[in-house]
């Protein structure tokens, strides 16, 4: 092996764990638009619904969609402090 090969690879051993990094962030980041698009969705179907049992149902799935939404975006914060 020469020594171009070697350095390289051992670059490439080194930034995995960055690697790693930038494809949960971008995962992340298509997750939260996601759960974004479907918590609007639940509100405004929350507030065409006319029966309290449906609204209810639906405000609990959006008050859920909304907490996970924001622990995506606190995991995603952390992982760009890494840096």
């Amino acid at each position: 092996m020469n020594v171009k090969k070697l350095i390289r690879q051992a670059e490439n051993f080194l930034s995995s764990e960055e690697r790693k990094r930038k494809e949960k962030v971008k995962y992340l980041k298509q997750v939260i638009k996601k759960l974004r698009q479907h918590e609007l969705n639940l509100k405004a179907a929350h507030e065409q619904c006319a029966d309290k049992k449906g609204r209810e149902q639906l405000k609990k799935e959006w008050q859920l969609t909304h907490a996970q939404r924001k622990k995506g975006v606190n995991r995603l914060r952390s992982l760009k402090k890494k840096k």
